[in-house]
Formats: C-alpha cells, sequence, structure tokens
C-alpha cells in the first residue's frame, strides 16, 4: 500500500470519526434541549402529570444532567482546530490614495481572498513625498512579500493563479510511489 493510499484512509477515518462526533453531539444537544424544556414545564406549572414516579423522585439530579448533557454536547460539536498549511505569502502592503476609486475596487478584490492572504497593510501614500514620486499615478500597488504584483488594478483571474501557485510551491513532491 502506497503512502498515498495510506493517507487517503487516514483521512476517511478521520471523516468517519468526525461525522459520528458531530451526530452524537446533536443528539445529546437535542436531548438536553428537551431536558431542559421539560424541567422548565415540572417547575413553573402544577408539575407534569402522567410523567412516570422517578421523574418525580430525582428531581434533585434534572439540572445537573441537564448541564452535563449540554456540556457533552458542546465539547463534541468542538471542532479542532483545522491543520492549516503554512500562510501562502508573509505580508501584502496595498498601496492607495483618497479619493482612487481603481484603489477602492483593488481592495474589494483582496478581500474577496482575504482568507487565503495574510492581513492586509494599508499604506496612503498621500502621506509619504518618497512613496508619491515612487508610485505616482499607477496606485493601487499590491506588494507580496516585497514584490511587487499589481499596479494600477488587480486582476482576480491573476491573483487566483498567484494564489495557486504558491499553493503548488508548498505541496511535496508527487512521488510515484517507490
Amino acid at each position: 500500500m502506497s503512502s498515498g493510499e495510506v493517507c487517503q484512509l487516514v483521512e476517511h477515518a478521520d471523516e468517519s470519526t468526525d461525522r459520528a462526533r458531530g451526530l452524537l453531539g446533536t443528539l445529546l444537544m437535542l436531548a438536553a434541549s428537551v431536558l431542559a424544556v421539560l424541567i422548565f414545564c415540572d417547575r413553573t406549572g402544577d408539575g407534569l402529570p402522567g410523567m412516570p414516579t422517578i421523574w418525580h423522585t430525582s428531581r434533585g439530579i434534572h439540572f445537573a444532567l441537564c448541564v452535563a448533557l449540554f456540556v457533552v454536547a458542546a465539547l463534541l460539536l468542538k471542532t479542532a482546530p483545522a491543520n492549516l498549511p503554512s500562510p501562502l505569502f508573509a505580508t501584502l502592503r496595498f498601496y492607495t490614495r483618497r479619493n482612487c476609486p481603481l484603489c477602492d475596487h483593488a481592495l474589494e478584490v483582496l478581500e474577496r481572498f482575504q482568507n487565503l492572504l495574510p492581513e492586509i497593510e494599508l499604506i496612503d501614500i498621500d502621506e509619504d513625498p518618497e512613496l508619491q514620486q515612487r508610485f505616482g499615478d499607477s496606485v493601487p500597488v499590491v506588494e507580496l512579500d516585497g514584490q511587487v504584483r499589481f499596479r494600477g488594478a488587480v486582476q482576480p483571474e491573476l491573483l487566483q493563479r498567484l494564489i495557486d501557485a504558491a499553493v503548488q510551491r508548498q505541496q511535496p513532491p508527487v512521488t510515484d510511489g517507490q
């Protein structure tokens, strides 16, 4: 069995375990909710007629059982932190200026990809004469890891290609199973 097949089996087992935990957590949350409603009805009215004798004799543990069910359900439903790959890029500087519609549009494009990009560092070139001279009217300018990638506009297709290339660089080389 190749390492790729082993990885697929492990991922499948993880997915099955996650589904089972989710289902059990959901069922326990539902049970806790029903128990909470029963406790509320029992305590606010004339009791719950027709309930078995054990319900009335064990009233002292109802609340503790309800809380325990909620806690266990919450723990089961809590998702583990994802194994996130290392960031695709370390820095993203966005050079802009006031009253720049192209800058506004470029920022919207970047925000669509915000889950794949580092935090956007906004730099207003109007506040720095050196940056004004360097970039002039070619804003917006997007700099990823110190390298200018876009000037004047950000094309979503080109940004996606940059991201795809960065993802490819992070993946281990594919072997032929030998």
